[in-house]
């Protein structure tokens, strides 16, 4: 009965000693950190995001945990979107080892405009076109039931959910 519970013990305390520690972000512009030990996740991530809405660009700094649905593998990132009114860009770093996700990422450069355009929505009629930036390169057409109409926009590197829709 003792190894049985002296295993058991030494299990329990091994495995809860290899769980990850990021940092994470107390505010948006993560003016102060704290280690948070991550439950499943295994990555950490930090995050540099300027969103912008009629023309009025917002960064935001994001730390924390990530999923491997998030953080496919150790390495910088970078994602877009662009929905017209608003659009966003993001530079991500992704590590997998103790609190590697202190230092903070440099706002992510501007991407210029490319060739292809997609039709963005508004007040109801989807036939506005977009622009699409740097290496923006598909567009998506998702419908949201509570609003009752169809939304079109355009995304790049992110994953497209089972609703969504290529165009064009």
């Amino acid at each position: 009965m003792k190894p049985i519970l002296s295993l058991t013990l030494i299990w329990a305390l091994s495995s809860t000693a290899g769980a990850l520690v990021c940092q994470t972000c107390t505010d948006t512009q993560c003016s102060s950190q704290t280690a948070v030990t991550c439950t499943s996740e295994t990555m950490c991530v930090t995050a540099n995001i300027q969103a912008t809405s009629s023309g009025v660009t917002v960064p935001q700094i994001f730390k924390g945990c990530a999923s491997s649905s998030l953080c496919l593998a150790p390495g910088s990132q970078t994602f877009s979107v662009n929905l017209g009114a608003s659009s966003a860009v993001t530079s991500a770093e992704c590590c997998n080892t103790d609190n590697c996700n202190t230092a903070t990422l440099d706002p992510p450069a501007t991407p210029t405009a490319n060739t292809l355009q997609c039709n963005s929505c508004t007040n109801q009629l989807c036939n506005t076109p977009v622009t699409c930036r740097g290496n923006e390169d598909q567009c998506f057409q998702a419908s949201c039931e509570s609003l009752r109409y169809t939304l079109s926009h355009h995304v790049i590197h992110l994953e497209r959910s089972a609703e969504s829709q290529t165009a064009g």
